[in-house]
């Protein structure tokens, strides 16, 4: 249970990520108790196995999305599929070798005497393969290992559709905000269509410039349509991740975060440790060790005993019989796999430090594009968009006062919009950049 608690982090991490409102509130989501719900699922989730996809739903949570995709998602069921299967292996390397039913038949078919059964001799016995040198012990430890690893292995599943969940989840939101913000440019520029049409017509404008405001209001249609197109596509993603064949929920229910904190590599490196990717690696070098032992406790012979009834048809007598074998380890002393399985527990050694080593690299990637992410989103919030709303306004009415021509307007509306859609996909890249660092550390970084 400890080991599923530390695992578990993980996916609070993934879960936690965008500060959701509109059904789905900050309040909500700290209420929710994330290790304490999974953890109630001590085995693996045995209600995927054989489950339908989910119903619809008019709103859908971060947290709905990302139960849902732990819930139906194939490669779930294949992970904890992959556990039953070394539960069976493990049960199997438990079992003690079965003993042997031996008939012997001696002394007919010949001549003479012996051409028929009158001296014959029947034999009937057991025999039984004693393990020496604890290759049972040995052998069910290497496969209780074994079942260890696939838990692992079904762990790493589990962060990575609930991180892949979350980060779909941000792209349907980061969408749905551009169909928003794009929504208002066409009506702004729908507005200001109507505003030159009257110019125009009092002949306060030249008809060029209704042309150009047109052409504006039928840009911004055109950009809130392919946003639209957009927004399917990425429901239809995050409905993929739990089987779905198209999208099965009205729309995402929350907004993007504003967070831009960047804590520092130095304070969240020392939480990889703990990261399934990584800690799987102690148990495959003890697997690797048990190996190791089960080769050389292979070294060792095992004993073979018998024991039964001779039956002697010539005077119609008994006899008990008895046998002991053992081989001589002579030629083979099973040296070859021996050292095989040492040099596969050094390599072992050097494979959870070459993953160590990649999970860093990892880290550093996503923390340089957590702060690249934050660096745009400062900038755009306080120092570009404030100023380019500004300007948008004072032109709209100089324009108005006959101020300044339609150009002027229409260029500063566009660009008003431009850094409104640049500061959404800014916030998105930062709260996926975070899902990513949060996967890989098991925390919130705002602990740090």
């Amino acid at each position: 249970m400890a080991k599923r608690s530390t695992l578990n982090l993980w996916l609070a991490a993934a879960f936690a990520t965008v500060f959701l409102s509109n059904g789905a509130t900050g309040e909500e989501l700290s209420g929710w108790n994330t290790v304490t719900e999974l953890d109630a699922e001590a085995e693996p989730v045995k209600s995927v196995i054989g489950a339908a996809t989910p119903g619809y739903e008019k709103r859908l949570t971060l947290r709905e999305a990302v139960s849902r995709t732990l819930a139906y998602n194939p490669s779930m069921r294949a992970a904890y599929y992959e556990i039953q299967a070394r539960d069976g292996e493990a049960f199997q390397a438990s079992r003690r070798p079965n003993p042997e039913l031996l008939l012997e038949v001696e002394n007919f078919g010949g001549s003479k005497d012996t051409s028929g059964f009158d001296v014959a001799e029947e034999t009937a016995s057991l025999t039984q393969l004693i393990e020496l040198g604890g290759k049972r012990y040995a052998r069910l430890q290497a496969a209780q290992l074994e079942t260890s690893l696939a838990t692992w292995d079904y762990e790493g599943v589990r962060v990575q559709m609930a991180t892949l969940a979350a980060q779909s989840f941000v792209d349907v939101l980061t969408a749905q905000e551009r169909v928003k913000a794009l929504g208002e440019f066409v009506s702004i520029a729908e507005k200001t269509r109507k505003s030159v049409d009257a110019r125009v017509k009092a002949g306060k404008a030249s008809p060029i410039e209704l042309d150009r405001a047109l052409v504006a209001a039928a840009r911004a249609k055109a950009l809130q349509g392919a946003e639209k197109a957009r927004l399917d596509a990425a429901k239809r993603k995050l409905s993929t991740l739990w089987g779905a064949h198209a999208p099965d929920f009205g729309a995402a229910a929350g907004r993007l975060g504003n967070g831009t904190s960047v804590p520092s590599i130095e304070a969240l490196k020392s939480f990889l440790n703990n990261n399934p990717t990584l800690a799987r690696w102690t148990d495959e070098v003890s697997r690797r060790a048990a190996q190791v032992d089960l080769e050389h406790a292979k070294s060792i012979p095992d004993l073979r005993v018998g024991a039964g009834v001779r039956q002697f048809n010539e005077n119609d007598s008994t006899a008990i019989v008895a046998s002991v074998a053992i081989p001589l380890p002579i030629f083979d002393r099973n040296d070859g796999n021996i050292a095989a399985a040492e040099s596969r527990l050094t390599k072992a050694e050097t494979d959870a430090l070459a993953v160590r080593d990649d999970l860093l690299r990892a880290l550093i990637e996503a923390v340089g594009e957590l702060e690249v992410a934050a660096t745009q989103l400062n900038g755009l919030k306080r120092d570009v968009l404030p100023v380019a709303q500004t300007a948008f306004d004072r032109t709209k009415i100089g324009y108005d006062e006959g101020k300044f021509d339609l150009l002027n307007v229409l260029d500063v509306q566009r660009s008003v919009f431009e850094v409104r859609l640049d500061l959404l996909n800014a916030r998105a890249d930062y709260e996926k950049a975070r899902v990513k660092v949060e996967a890989l550390i098991g925390r919130d970084i705002k602990e740090f």
